[in-house]
């Protein structure tokens, strides 16, 4: 069994993208109950994930359980709980602030390591490919991926043309969506906790024809499909509260990317906003 300091998720994610398909869809289960995993059996995660007992025993012993009773009993000492409610029951008013804040810090660096783990250049080549040739690019997010959206869309506005955010400012969502199609591109922050209007906007998207790149949390049920990109952020930080140092790297990460597959082109839109900038005065220092 692993030592405490490794959590549940952390075994998971280490073997993350080496697992066998049937594996993966197992890792996906367990991920997305991490809140009530102790409350389930070997037998019923195997049954949801449509994977053998067999299987499922491999599973445990690849990411270092002997069996699912050690991962149970893990389980029931971890605190991964749903909401920031439920969380504050677990804070220590005596904890000292210097130890919370390097509790605090270390967890955000763990986060952005881990994440970045979880991908591959190729991902980001690819992604950045998409966005660049793109007739138009439109970012959604709901809930706590609609700053992390915003973001992206901002930057992403400063390389190309044909970039905004999702639903206008007049709450068009509708009109927004017929709007789309082949050709565009969509790329959707999808983070723990989902809105449920998510999936149907999905599925609005890839019946249009549009290309579907996600920056998503793992252990949800998968909004994806295999023809789609998919950038994994991790975001259980220490506090009460997700953490999102991970998914604004990424961003960033992905902006410049597009903004080297996009070139010259990129470099005089910039150059044009920064002329823009100087004659409207708008910024200081």
């Amino acid at each position: 069994m692993p030592q405490v300091e490794t959590t549940i998720r952390e075994s998971i994610l280490a073997a993350y993208e080496q697992l066998p398909p049937g594996e993966h869809k197992l890792a996906d289960t367990i991920l997305s109950k991490l809140n009530n995993l102790a409350s389930f059996s070997a037998t019923e995660l195997a049954a949801e994930a449509e994977v053998s007992k067999a299987t499922a025993a491999r599973f445990f012993r690849r990411i270092g359980y002997q069996s699912f009773g050690h991962i149970r009993r893990q389980a029931r000492a971890e605190a991964h709980l749903a909401s920031p409610l439920y969380a504050l029951a677990g804070v220590n008013p005596k904890e000292r602030t210097t130890d919370a804040l390097s509790k605090h810090v270390a967890a955000d660096i763990r986060i952005l390591s881990e994440t970045f783990q979880l991908q591959n250049a190729r991902q980001f080549a690819q992604a950045a490919a998409l966005i660049a040739k793109a007739s138009r690019v439109r970012v959604i997010g709901m809930r706590n991926g609609h700053f992390v959206a915003l973001h992206a869309a901002y930057l992403l506005a400063q390389l190309r043309e044909g970039v905004a955010s999702l639903p206008g400012s007049a709450m068009t969502l509708a009109e927004d969506l017929a709007s789309l199609g082949k050709g565009d591109v969509l790329l959707v922050v999808d983070l723990r906790r989902r809105a449920a209007m998510l999936q149907t906007i999905v599925r609005a998207a890839r019946a249009a024809g549009v290309r579907l790149v996600f920056l998503a949390s793992p252990g949800m049920s998968a909004l994806s499909r295999p023809a789609d990109l998919v950038l994994h952020c991790l975001t259980g930080g220490a506090s009460i509260f997700d953490s999102y140092v991970a998914a604004v790297s990424i961003v960033n990460f992905l902006g410049a990317s597009v903004a080297k597959e996009l070139g010259r082109t990129g470099r005089k839109r910039l150059e044009a906003i920064e002329v823009l900038h100087h004659a409207l005065g708008d910024l200081r220092g």
